[in-house]
């Protein structure tokens, strides 16, 4: 689970990079490509912690 966590900031400091680098356009392919990857992650993360052990 720490290395979910660990992917999931990483992704997250890659995404406000890459906006701060196409000037805030959450409209660019690659914005909305690293979101939809950081989205996907953060889902899979929650899924595995509502599983009972």
């Amino acid at each position: 689970m720490e290395t979910t966590s660990k992917m999931i900031d990483d992704l997250r400091l890659k995404l406000e990079s890459a906006a701060k680098d196409a000037g805030y356009n959450f409209l660019d392919p690659e914005i909305v490509r690293i979101s939809q990857q950081l989205d996907k992650l953060i889902v899979a993360h929650m899924q595995h912690e509502k599983r009972p052990s």
